[in-house]
């Protein structure tokens, strides 16, 4: 499996190179049709008027290529790690609802 990490507006850390690496090891450690992952991490420098402080600019997108399907999520949060975890579980969760079909789709020998 591939996982391909690249950041726009920010550098990619050992640390959150490994937070990543941690996080879809884990979600598909079942899974072993995985083609390939994407993950982009962004910062978005827009700042609030009022508040003079940017809110929800850490984004986390991935796409992860199964035979026959792509599944995409994005997360923004404060921070890195909570966009991070957040997208995370929405992949987890497609990757779940993936795994139901596929169980119940399977052809039946007889």
């Amino acid at each position: 499996m591939q996982i391909t990490i690249r950041g726009h507006h920010l550098s990619i850390t050992p640390a959150i190179e490994e937070n990543i690496k941690a996080k879809f090891a884990q979600m598909t450690k079942h899974l072993d049709q995985v083609n390939s992952m994407q993950v982009k991490l962004s910062k978005d420098h827009q700042i609030d008027k009022h508040s003079k402080k940017g809110s929800a600019n850490h984004i986390a997108e991935a796409i992860i290529r199964l035979p026959g399907t792509e599944l995409f999520a994005q997360a923004c949060a404060d921070d890195m790690y909570t966009s991070i975890k957040k997208m995370s579980e929405k992949l987890k969760r497609q990757l779940d609802k993936h795994r139901k079909m596929q169980l119940v789709y399977q052809p039946v020998a007889i």
